[in-house]
C-alpha cells in the first residue's frame, strides 16, 4: 500500500511544471555565467593574484573549471533556499486548496502513509536538484574551461592540486545538502498548515533571511545563537575547500540541521494525522 502511495505522489510531482523550474532555471543560467567568466579570465585573474603578480613570476591560468565551478557555486547557493521550497510549498497545501484530501483522507491508506510518501518525494527532489546544481556546474565548467589547480581564500591565497579537488566537490555537496533539506522540511511543515502554496514559500524565505541576517550581524547576543540556527550553515559547503577542513564544525552543522528537520517533520506529522477532514 506504501508503495502505490509513494509512486502515486512521484507521479503526481513528475506532472507538474514547477516541479522542473530549478533544473531549467540552471541549466540555463550555469553556461551563461561559465561564460562570462571565461571571457572576463584576464579580469578575474588580477583580482585573485592582488599584489602577488609583483613578487611572483606566474605561468598559465588559474580560471579553470574547477575555479568557475567554485565561483558559481558560491554564488547561487545563497539562492538555493528559494529553489528548495518550490515543490516542498505546494505538496500538501496544494491539496488542501484543491479538496481533493476530502476524497483522498477517506481511503483506507493512512494519513501518516500519505504525509510519509510526500515527504519522501520533497526530499528526494532536494537531494536531486542540489546533485544537479553542483554536478551540472562542475560539469560544464570543466567542459567549457579545462581543469588545473583550484585557487581559494583560506588564510590566505589556497591553491589546491588537481587531484585534490573533485572528493571537495562532493562533500561541498553532502553539507550544502544537508542545510537545503532542513530548509525544504521547514516549507514542508508550513504546508500542513496552509491553503495555498505561497505562504510556505514567504515564511521560509524571510526565516531564512532572518537567520542569515543574524549570522552576519556582530553582537554577543546573535553570535550565541547562530550554532544553534541552520540559516547559519548556509555557507559553510566553502569549509569543504579549506586545509586543513573544519570536521568537528561540519560534524556540529550536521547535528543542528538533522535536530530541526526532525522537530519541522514532526509538527508536520502531529498537525497532519489530528486535522480535521473538512477545514
Amino acid at each position: 500500500m506504501f508503495k502505490s502511495t509513494l509512486i502515486n505522489e512521484a507521479i503526481k510531482a513528475l506532472h507538474k511544471k514547477r516541479t522542473y523550474i530549478s533544473f531549467i532555471l540552471l541549466f540555463f543560467l550555469v553556461p551563461l555565467i561559465i561564460l562570462a567568466i571565461g571571457n572576463g579570465a584576464d579580469y578575474l585573474e588580477k583580482q585573485i593574484y592582488g599584489q602577488l603578480t609583483d613578487s611572483f613570476v606566474v605561468f598559465g591560468s588559474l580560471t579553470n573549471g574547477y575555479l568557475a565551478s567554485y565561483l558559481i557555486i558560491a554564488i547561487l547557493a545563497g539562492q538555493m533556499p528559494f529553489l528548495a521550497t518550490i515543490v516542498a510549498s505546494e505538496i500538501v497545501s496544494g491539496e488542501y486548496a484543491k479538496g481533493t484530501f476530502r476524497m483522498y483522507l477517506s481511503r483506507p491508506v493512512s494519513r501518516t502513509k500519505i504525509l510519509f510518501s510526500k515527504l519522501i518525494v520533497v526530499i528526494l527532489y532536494t537531494i536531486i536538484m542540489m546533485f544537479f546544481f553542483v554536478f551540472y556546474t562542475l560539469g560544464v565548467s570543466c567542459a567549457f574551461l579545462g581543469i588545473g589547480d583550484l585557487a581559494v581564500f583560506h588564510k590566505g591565497l589556497l591553491f589546491l592540486s588537481d587531484g585534490d579537488i573533485l572528493w571537495r566537490f562532493f562533500l561541498a555537496f553532502i553539507i550544502s545538502t544537508g542545510v537545503m533539506l532542513a530548509i525544504s522540511n521547514l516549507c514542508f511543515m508550513l504546508s500542513t498548515f496552509s491553503r495555498n502554496s505561497v505562504t510556505p514559500i514567504i515564511i521560509t524565505i524571510s526565516a531564512v533571511f532572518i537567520g542569515s541576517a543574524i549570522s552576519f550581524i556582530p553582537l554577543e547576543i546573535f553570535e550565541s545563537v547562530n550554532p544553534y540556527l541552520f540559516t547559519g550553515y548556509i555557507d559553510l559547503f566553502l569549509a569543504a575547500f579549506h586545509d586543513p577542513i573544519p570536521w568537528d564544525l561540519i560534524q556540529d552543522a550536521s547535528i543542528v540541521c538533522l535536530l530541526w528537520s526532525l522537530i519541522f517533520v514532526t509538527i508536520s506529522f502531529y498537525n497532519f494525522t489530528n486535522k480535521e477532514i473538512l477545514s
